[in-house]
């Protein structure tokens, strides 16, 4: 290959790069509302350009650039033409299959030009593999989670009803998300329990999250897992589960709100605690005030606010700016779980 062979191929392959992460970029941002990862590509799509740029002038490039004669011209490709999916995540998947493909061919031609580049463009794709992971494991989950607004956490031992049917009736009188929390339990029978749940949330359309147990999340095909401040942080369970479920943290001020949002890149955060609970030994009462400090933050994922919440206290916390709310004894101790479950729903709803 000539000198402006190279020189096109590398501007095309460039273009299709960034075109590929917009792509992508655009359906998290305006269709899952997803911020963290639509940061995270538009910011690869400026340093891919930082990149070549820097391995060869810009001017270059485009005075090699041979448009009317590129085989990919829509004058010389049919295939262009032809209607394409209506499917918007498909779209967005093959736009990220696009990038990564194209990142790789430039990886590859600049690596005797500029090894650092190369070192760069490889971190690169393996980010977009990273996307795809999570577009493909947890978008429609990050979507899901965000139109929620009632999340209830199960412990076995507390549920009146026994976990099975508290877990059912809860989804019936309109949760959205169900945590098991067993915090006594080995992992061999919170496993059997999640399984479970898995079952019964999969049938309702709901999520479930485990507490603190990565392991037991993957294992039992849950949606997330959920970690207090003294568990693994946010990145530690990345490092063992990828992109493959969602991660939500406990915090007890706007500083630790701050840090599980924009630092350890939390996908959702439980506020509290509100009122006094029965249900966590040692809570940090801190109350709607907290809510409406950390709610003051806009920060751009799912708030729930937790801790002694009732259906009567819905109207304060509303006030306060709440707008997802997490319970427990509530709803697992009530002699009527769903309609526990309902009353603070309704509550949620009417304000």
């Amino acid at each position: 290959m000539n000198a402006d062979s190279i020189l096109r191929l590398l501007d095309a392959n460039a273009n299709r790069a960034r075109e590929g992460l917009r792509t992508a970029e655009d359906y998290i941002r305006f269709s899952l509302g997803e911020i963290r990862w639509a940061k995270r590509l538009r910011a690869n799509r400026h340093a891919l350009t930082e990149i070549v740029d820097r391995v060869v002038p810009r001017e270059r490039l485009l005075a090699a650039r041979r448009v009317g004669a590129d085989m990919g011209h829509p004058s010389a490709n049919a295939e262009a033409h032809v209607p394409g999916s209506t499917d918007a995540r498909g779209v967005a998947i093959r736009g990220l299959k696009r990038a990564e493909e194209a990142i790789r061919v430039l990886e590859e031609y600049v690596r005797g030009i500029d090894a650092e580049a190369a070192r760069r463009l490889s971190e690169m794709r393996f980010g977009a593999y990273e996307a795809e992971q999570w577009l493909m494991l947890c978008g429609e989950r990050a979507m899901r989670l965000r139109s929620s607004c009632l999340y209830v956490l199960l412990t076995g031992s507390r549920c009146r009803a026994g976990l099975e049917e508290t877990a059912r009736a809860a989804i019936r009188g309109g949760a959205q998300v169900i945590q098991l929390r067993e915090k006594e339990l080995d992992g061999a029978e919170q496993l059997e329990r999640a399984r479970r749940l898995r079952d019964i949330c999969g049938e309702r359309s709901a999520l479930l999250i485990v507490n603190d147990r990565v392991d037991v999340a993957l294992a039992a095909g849950a949606d997330g897992v959920h970690v207090g401040q003294t568990d693994l942080s946010p990145g530690e369970v990345r490092r063992v589960a990828g992109e493959s479920v969602l991660i939500g943290r406990s915090t007890h001020s706007v500083e630790q709100a701050r840090v599980a949002v924009e630092e350890e890149g939390a996908d959702y955060i439980a506020v509290g605690s509100m009122y006094a609970t029965r249900t966590k030994a040692g809570f940090e009462l801190r109350g709607p005030q907290l809510a409406r400090a950390v709610h003051a933050g806009n920060w751009p994922v799912p708030i729930f606010a937790i801790g002694g919440i009732t259906a009567r206290s819905v109207p304060e916390l509303r006030a306060a700016g709440v707008k997802r709310v997490a319970v427990s004894a509530a709803v697992a101790e009530a002699e009527d779980p769903e309609g526990a479950a309902r009353s603070i729903r309704e509550a949620l709803d009417a304000l």
